[in-house]
């Protein structure tokens, strides 16, 4: 066999095992990673009456949103879609097409009221550098009636517009000031609660009672 036959019967292997991948990928639902055990949080911080509503996707998101809800006493409500998204990468591709023509999917969850919350944490994923869909879904449908609203998103690189869109897209919020927690898998439990804490405590400052 020539050289030039070895390297085609090479990326024919190749673009064979990447078809297989993206098939695979568009019909498996991704699970989200088993919660870490963590000691019970301390301080407890006292803002309210707290209501954190996040979405996840691999259980980053959730993570976090766990946390604020143990230190705060918080209600926690997590979104969830009717159909599920896919796994990586048809997430992200499916993704891209869906924020590009602006298709926000549909949530399991009701109308909110949020009249009986003081303060209200809204976390996401970053999905293309900007807030995932199921989020801006749920932000599209809510008026916050000018209730304090604290973003948070969880992200394996940068950030992006996630912030800037999130307070376009955040109808009658009183906003606060956000925060992101990157590649939250990767950093030991003590030191998450500790960052977690001390944004908290930067909340509570901020918070006009």
């Amino acid at each position: 066999m020539t050289k030039k036959w070895r390297v085609i019967g090479a990326l024919f292997l190749i673009v064979v095992l990447l078809a297989i991948w993206l098939i695979w990928s568009a019909f498996t639902v991704p699970s989200q990673r088993a919660a870490r055990m963590f000691p019970s949080p301390a301080p407890k911080h006292d803002l309210g009456k707290v209501l954190v509503v996040y979405y996840s996707a691999g259980g980053n998101t959730a993570e976090v949103a766990q946390r604020i809800g143990a230190m705060t006493g918080g209600t926690l409500l997590e979104l969830t879609t009717r159909e599920p998204y896919p796994n990586t990468p048809m997430l992200y591709l499916r993704a891209k097409l869906d924020l590009g023509n602006n298709k926000y999917p549909e949530l399991e969850t009701t109308a909110l009221d949020f009249s009986m919350y003081d303060v209200i944490f809204v976390g996401s994923p970053v999905w293309w550098y900007t807030v995932s869909l199921p989020m801006l879904s749920f932000l599209s449908g809510s008026d916050f009636n000018g209730k304090i609203v604290v973003p948070f998103c969880t992200q394996g690189g940068r950030s992006g517009d996630f912030f800037q869109r999130f307070a376009h897209e955040a109808r009658n919020a009183k906003l606060v000031s956000g925060m992101e927690f990157s590649r939250v898998s990767s950093i030991d439990p003590p030191s998450l609660d500790q960052t977690i804490s001390s944004w908290l405590s930067a909340v509570d400052k901020e918070i006009v009672r």
